[in-house]
Order: structure tokens, then sequence, then C-alpha cells
């Protein structure tokens, strides 16, 4: 599902599909939507590989190619070792910092990295393209509730209580299945001091 789509289906959930009379415009919908990617990606990150090579007699790696970065898993350096040599490291902006010198081989980088979801594709697996619909849509809705305050409306007073509420309910099912994903995560250390 691309951004079009997505946007398409927030949009059905909150019945705003009138294209001349949009409550939300596209743009606050794309906020909602890139926030809960975001978001998303935390949980859920993407894992990738790379191979980075290293500097002679320096413990820095330059990471600044690694696009959409959330955070490092591991650095193997040497590469092919056995049992596999994982390096202690520190990360300071786009170095990281081995604990040992560099040789100018590689060293092997297992990293999460952020989803996207654009007009052309989404990283997204369409699974959990339902949960960035709940997300986006709790968001919008909680925020028709602060913008209705003073507005008269036709819902009058319980205009505000009603997005307020079922922003709310969405935000809160979604919260819990973000949670849910979060948990599925194992916690490991390669290494101890």
């Amino acid at each position: 599902m691309n951004l079009t789509e997505m946007r398409t289906r927030v949009r059905e959930d909150l019945q705003d599909e009138d294209e001349a009379n949009y409550r939300w415009t596209n743009d606050q919908v794309d906020g909602a939507i890139e926030r809960v990617v975001r978001e998303f990606s935390i949980a859920k990150p993407i894992q990738q590989q790379d191979d980075i090579a290293t500097t002679e007699s320096s413990r820095d790696i330059d990471i600044s190619s690694l696009s959409g970065l959330i955070g490092v898993e591991s650095v193997e350096f040497p590469i092919g070792e056995n049992p596999t040599y994982y390096q202690k490291f520190r990360i300071w902006q786009d170095t990281i910092q081995m604990a040992d010198e560099g040789d100018g081989d590689d060293a092997r980088v297992k990293w999460y990295k952020e989803h996207t979801l654009d007009a052309e594709s989404s990283t997204i697996p369409a699974q959990f393209e339902e949960i960035i619909v709940l997300g986006a849509t709790g968001y919008l809705a909680a925020s028709a509730s602060v913008y209705t305050v003073d507005k008269a409306t036709i819902a009058g007073k319980w205009a505000t209580i009603n997005f307020l509420k079922w922003g709310k309910e969405r935000l809160d099912r979604y919260e819990k299945k973000l949670r849910a994903l979060k948990s599925r995560i194992i916690s490991k250390e390669f290494y101890t001091e």
C-alpha cells in the first residue's frame, strides 16, 4: 500500500471522503501517517546488514551512508571468525567507534532502519498496515476534538467529546498493538565485561 492508498484508508475510517469538503487536508493526514510510521519503525524496524570498510589503525567506522538509521545491533570485525567476533562499540553522531583498530577490511554492521511509506511504495508489511490506519485516525480524531472546542458544529457540544473519545479509543488500541510488537523483540547480549 503506497501513501495515496493509505491516505484513502485513513479517510474511509474517519468518514472524511467528500473531496470538496475534507475536514483534514492531505498534509494533515499525511503528517499523522508519517508520525505513526516513525513510531511503528521504533517498535518493528527493518533489519539491515552492511559491510563497511574500516580504516587502517583507526577505531572509527563512518556510518553516514546508513539512511534511516534507528540503531546498531552489532559490529562484526574481523568478518568470518569462528566463533564470530563481535566488537564492543559506541556510536557518536555518524561514527561507530570499535574497541579494536581497523585494518582496511570490512566490518559487518547489523542495524535497524526506519520504514518508508511514500507515493510509490512502502516497506510496511501488509499485515501491519491497519496499525498505521488505527494510529493515524486516532491522532487526527484527537486533533479534531481540540479544533472543535470553541466552534459551532451540527453535533453541538458533543462533537468535541465524541471526537476525543473515539480518538482516544483508537489510540489506546494502537498503543496496545505497538506494545505487543515491542514485546516480541528479545533482548540479547553478545559479550560481557
